[in-house]
């Protein structure tokens, strides 16, 4: 892999996870509407179709 594919990779894995443990903690003190949930699954789709386009352009799915 792209070195340069694979810090991108990094990044975005990062994020989606940091995401993941805001909306959770969110979640658990109910402090997240039905709107921030939408907002944060919607961020979670762009990161994945990220992730998916640079595994698509290295040839690895």
């Amino acid at each position: 892999m792209k070195e340069d594919n694979l810090k991108l990779v990094h990044q975005d894995i990062d994020e989606a996870l940091a995401a993941i443990e805001n909306m959770e903690e969110d979640l658990k003190n109910e402090t997240l509407s039905t709107d921030g949930v939408k907002e944060k699954f919607m961020f979670l789709s762009q990161k994945l179709q990220e992730l998916e386009n640079i595994l698509k352009t290295e040839g690895i799915i």
